[in-house]
């Protein structure tokens, strides 16, 4: 049986002459990227590798991330 997606807030800002950061203070993420797509397709994989993310987040492969700003 499929679950539901586990949603995150995030919040992203762009840092200019650098590119941009996405923050899920949530599970303590940080992704960063040139462009606003690079940042926001960075922070699933950060958020699933990440050592401190929540264990059931981490331990289920087949669960989806859907990012949301709050």
């Amino acid at each position: 049986m499929p679950r539901e997606p586990v949603t995150i807030a995030f919040t992203l800002i762009e840092s200019p002459g650098r590119g941009w950061v996405a923050h899920a203070a949530e599970v303590r993420a940080v992704a960063q990227g040139t462009t606003r797509e690079e940042a926001l397709a960075n922070l699933p994989d950060l958020v699933q590798a990440y050592p401190e993310a929540q264990d059931e987040l981490r331990s289920d492969a087949s669960r989806q991330f859907e990012l949301v700003t709050p």
